[in-house]
C-alpha cells in the first residue's frame, strides 16, 4: 500500500470517527434538551391543541359568547383555561391562562380536577338543549345510540347561582367523586365533560349536546316514547367504551385537520 493510499484511509477513518462523535453529541444533546424542556414541549402541545378546541366549539356554535370554557391538566399540576375575556374563535395557543379571569371557570375546574386525578380535560357548555335538559325535573334520558357513553354516567348537581363560592367547590366535587362519571348535568344551568385528554372530553361534549336535543325532540312530538330496554343500554354502554367507538379515538384528529381547510 502506498504512502499516500495510507494517508487516504488514515484520513477516512478519523474522519468517520470524527462524524460518530458528532452524531452522538447531537443526539445527546437532543435527550437533554427533552429532559430539560419537556415540560415546556407539554405545555406547548396543549396550548396548541385547546386552542384549537376552542375553534372547533366555535365552528360548531357550541359556545356563548365569551363565556363557558374548556381546559387541560399539565403534567405540572397547573391546568391551562380560557383567559374570560375573548370570543372562542380568537383564543390562540399564547392567549390561555393557568388562572382564569373568568372566578367560575378557576371554581369548576379546579374542583373536578382535586377530587378527580384521573380527569386531565374538561369541557364546560351552556348549549341550548343542554340547558332546557338540566331545567327538567325528569334530568337527562337515554333514548337513542349518540347516549351510550352517558348510560350510567351523568351525575346532576344543583343550581347555586353563579359559580362564584368556594364553597361550592366541595359540592361539585362530591357529585363527580365516582371515577365512572363523565358527565356533570348542572341544573338550570349547563353541563361538564370529562376525558383523559382533550379530544375525549370534546366529542363527549358534542354527543352529550346531541343526545339532550333527541330527547327534547322526542318530548316536543307529545307520543309515547319508546324507550330502550335496560339490557339494551347496558350494552351499548359498554360498546361505547371499545377503543373503536371511544368518544375522541377517531373523531378529534379529523376536527383538528377540518380548522386547516
Amino acid at each position: 500500500m502506498s504512502s499516500r493510499t495510507g494517508e487516504a484511509l488514515v484520513g477516512f477513518v478519523v474522519g468517520a470517527a470524527c462524524a460518530l462523535s458528532t452524531v452522538w453529541v447531537l443526539n445527546r444533546s437532543k435527550e437533554l434538551r427533552s429532559l430539560v424542556l419537556g415540560e415546556e414541549d407539554e405545555e406547548q402541545r396543549m396550548r396548541k391543541e385547546l386552542s384549537e378546541a376552542y375553534r372547533i366549539t366555535r365552528e360548531f356554535k357550541m359556545d356563548e359568547l365569551v363565556w363557558n370554557h374548556l381546559s387541560v391538566m399539565l403534567s405540572d399540576g397547573s391546568f391551562l383555561i380560557t383567559p374570560g375575556s375573548r370570543m372562542f374563535d380568537d383564543i390562540g395557543p399564547q392567549d390561555l391562562v393557568k388562572s382564569s379571569g373568568n372566578i367560575t371557570a378557576d371554581i369548576i375546574h379546579d374542583a373536578v380536577y382535586k377530587t378527580r386525578p384521573d380527569v386531565k380535560a374538561i369541557v364546560h357548555l351552556h348549549t341550548p338543549a343542554t340547558v332546557a335538559v338540566s331545567c327538567l325535573e325528569m334530568g337527562f334520558v337515554p333514548l337513542a345510540q349518540e347516549a351510550a357513553p352517558f348510560v350510567g354516567r351523568v351525575s346532576r348537581h344543583p343550581w347555586h347561582g353563579v359559580s362564584n363560592d368556594k364553597e361550592e367547590q366541595e359540592i361539585i366535587g362530591k357529585a363527580v367523586k365516582d371515577v365512572k362519571v363523565n358527565t356533570l348535568l348542572m341544573e338550570n344551568h349547563g353541563f361538564c365533560t370529562f376525558g383523559k385528554t382533550i379530544g375525549e372530553a370534546w366529542v363527549l361534549a358534542y354527543y352529550f349536546d346531541k343526545a339532550c336535543q333527541t330527547q327534547l325532540n322526542c318530548l316536543q312530538t307529545g307520543q309515547k316514547i319508546n324507550y330502550p330496554s335496560e339490557k339494551v343500554l347496558s350494552y351499548a354502554a359498554e360498546q361505547s367504551l371499545l377503543d373503536d367507538f371511544l368518544p375522541g379515538n377517531c373523531e378529534w384528529d379529523a376536527l383538528r385537520q377540518m380548522l386547516t381547510r
